[in-house]
């Protein structure tokens, strides 16, 4: 199945072809004459190339552009009608279908709950939802792009493991092309949603970045040069299970002191459930109505914010142990930025002082000031975003 060819791109017809159509989704609404300095092309050939991309309808002309002199330029854009793609979200509990043109505008959604199902059935349903998406969908489907959780071969098209479903080593690629015939890209969420803060978010004007999803684990993405480092086993980013401190807690991989065991969601509330168990007071006891085993990582938020006292110094040991790790990432990678999303970014006012003087002080100094460290502000829109461009990088 590795030969199938994106039913709306058989009309092109070479390397030129593809350098000016990826130009003008990523740059457009653009000029014959920007496309020519972006590419190195000469005029004539992108005119040549421009002319047949609007013969075939892959490319309108959109609007008449400003003049810096002479004639005012026709500026080309993607034309939305020339394609559809698919993109099937896989979360923890729900499975989302989204059906977006060429300009990667959502034209149609649904949403199931997967709360329940079996593996089987789990996968009985991704089929089922993307058959009636692809019947319904208004232009051809030319790629489909599925985000699951946990570890996943991109180039195989593999889910390794996804947590919330039981798949163990799921050929879900194959398994689509040879179903539907349309090419298929698997990716995990956490580097869809890095990819989603390349494109759109705070790391679309660096092309050297970490990303870090601090939610009830810590997932990781490695962009270098504007792309997803995979590693030799495509298992890099599992910046989660590097050790922070070897007398620290038992992780879930089985090791001690792992940097998720002592920065996650998950280890604030073990923290805060341990010292309320050796009786320390909170509200966040009376929060959770004396259930201990209820208590949410939400529910210490909320305590934070009423001043109370073990929220909020717990909120400042995770901290801490952020701040250690991101100076580990900083030596060991020296990006440009370093982005952290997930749900620990709504406790941010409370760790992020001294996430950042840990940080300084532990991380070399001119790695540490070359490198930024910032908040995602896309939230979950950042998944879809990043998996649908990368469904359009490969089909283009």
């Amino acid at each position: 199945m590795e030969n199938l060819i994106p039913v709306s791109y058989k009309l092109l017809k070479g390397m030129n072809e593809s350098v000016i159509l990826n130009i003008i989704r990523k740059m457009g609404p653009i000029s014959r004459a920007d496309i020519a300095k972006e590419t190195n092309l000469t005029p004539p050939t992108v005119t040549n190339i421009v002319n047949k991309l609007l013969a075939d309808n892959v490319v309108i002309e959109y609007k008449v552009g400003e003049s810096s002199g002479g004639r005012p330029p026709i500026l080309i854009k993607l034309n939305p009608d020339f394609m559809n793609i698919i993109v099937i979200h896989i979360s923890t509990y729900t499975l989302h279908q989204y059906t977006l043109d060429a300009e990667l505008n959502t034209k149609k959604s649904e949403k199931h709950s997967i709360k329940g199902l079996k593996k089987e059935e789990v996968l009985d349903l991704l089929l089922s939802t993307l058959e009636k998406a692809i019947k319904e969908a208004p232009q051809n489907v030319s790629g489909i792009g599925i985000v699951v959780r946990g570890p996943v071969k991109m180039k195989e098209g593999i889910s390794v493991f996804a947590p919330n479903i039981g798949w163990r080593n799921m050929p879900l690629k194959s398994i689509v092309e040879e179903k539907f015939g349309i090419p298929t890209y698997i990716v995990n969420d956490v580097r869809a949603m890095a990819l989603g803060e390349f494109h759109m978010g705070k790391a679309k004007d660096v092309v050297n970045m970490i990303f870090l999803k601090v939610g009830y684990g810590i997932g990781s993405a490695i962009l270098i040069n504007g792309r997803i480092y995979t590693g030799a086993s495509d298992s890099a980013g599992e910046i989660g299970h590097t050790t922070i401190d070897v007398a620290g807690p038992q992780c879930s991989c089985g090791n001690y002191g792992c940097f998720e065991a002592l920065a996650s969601e998950k280890a604030l509330v073990n923290f805060v459930v341990k010292a309320i168990k050796e009786g320390t007071d909170s509200i966040v006891y009376q929060m959770a109505e004396g259930m201990l085993d209820s208590v949410t990582p939400e529910m210490i938020y909320e305590a934070a914010k009423l001043n109370d006292d073990l929220a909020v110094s717990t909120l400042r040991i995770i901290g801490r142990y952020l701040g250690i790790g991101i100076a580990n990432i900083i030596n060991t990678f020296n990006p440009e930025l370093i982005l952290i999303g997930g749900g620990i970014v709504q406790g941010r006012e409370f760790f992020e002082d001294i996430m950042r003087e840990t940080a300084k002080k532990r991380a070399f100094e001119s790695a540490f000031n070359a490198c930024s460290i910032a908040f995602s502000e896309l939230g979950p829109n950042a998944t879809l975003i990043g998996a649908a461009n990368l469904v359009m990088d490969e089909v283009l």
